[in-house]
């Protein structure tokens, strides 16, 4: 059952985990790798496919990577574009976590390299991310230039880690991990059928809709952010005592909006349990 659901308030989380490719970044990262190469129609339906739900992951991962085997210097270039497409407020809403004493994480089924790059521009440790690990091939491009660190950018994909997170239903594994032995409620946010396979072990599930509208995904979470953006996780995450901590620091104009979005039924989609609940927490703290 819902942890929220059986509170008449809205109860705060303290393990936050993110999706990152369609919820952190606008980018679906081996997309633009595909892009990159132009086998981006390819790609992207294996990518689709998946993603709603309609092929298992493990059946798509190693086909798109067979067939723009990426170089590493392309990673490095992947991990920027991430940064320049994050969802607005993406960055204030972690900060604003981070500032309050919150485990933020990041699971996804993209490629470990650029998204720790990312994790670790937000301000996410290391430790903290988990995604898809290369092998590559140190024996070509100009493999005898192992002195120089072009040469080493320039070696190409050999193979991916087979892990949890390159079939669909993986990600609660990987929650379980790295929430072992901590405390608190938990609470996960992405944009994909893989990333709801979560409700199953955390207390709270929001589904994200604001580059990505996936049906399943709709359906099946008791939160959806429609609008493109993160705001409202912060008030969903950081409860009354978190709105009133945030009061006075660079986060309260982040927090009023994700409040104010979380109200209106056209911005976010929240069961009717749900709505009590945050109606009666976060109602009157705003009046």
């Amino acid at each position: 059952m819902n942890a929220v659901a059986v509170h008449t308030r809205w109860t705060s989380f303290d393990l936050i985990f993110f999706d990152c490719d369609s919820t952190l970044s606008a980018l679906e990262g081996v997309d633009e790798l595909a892009r990159m190469k132009g086998k981006d129609w390819r790609v992207g339906l294996l990518t689709q496919k998946a993603m709603d739900g309609d092929l298992d992951l493990a059946e798509v991962y190693g086909k798109r990577l067979q067939a723009i085997r990426p170089t590493r210097a392309q990673l490095a270039a992947i991990e920027q574009r991430y940064w320049e497409t994050l969802v607005p407020d993406a960055q204030a809403v972690i900060s604003a976590l981070l500032h309050l004493g919150k485990q933020v994480f990041i699971i996804s089924g993209g490629l470990a390299a650029p998204v720790r790059g990312l994790g670790r521009r937000l301000g996410i440790p290391p430790q903290h991310v988990r995604a898809v690990e290369l092998e590559f091939n140190e024996l070509s491009g100009a493999w005898w230039k192992y002195y120089d660190q072009a040469a080493v950018n320039g070696a190409a994909y050999l193979a991916y880690e087979h892990s949890p997170l390159t079939i669909s239903a993986g990600k609660p594994q990987i929650v379980c991990e790295l929430s072992h032995g901590l405390w608190g409620r938990k609470l996960f946010v992405g944009d994909g059928v893989s990333d709801l396979h979560t409700r199953s072990v955390v207390d709270l599930f929001v589904g994200f809709g604001g580059v990505a509208r996936r049906e399943k995904v709709e359906r099946g979470a008791e939160a959806f952010i429609i609008a493109n953006t993160l705001a409202p996780i912060l008030p969903m995450a950081a409860g009354e005592a978190g709105l009133a901590a945030l009061r006075g620091t660079p986060y309260e104009a982040v927090m009023a909006r994700g409040v104010a979005l979380c109200r209106d039924s056209e911005s976010v989609k929240l069961s009717a349990p749900l709505r009590s609940a945050f109606e009666a927490t976060f109602g009157a703290a705003i009046s």
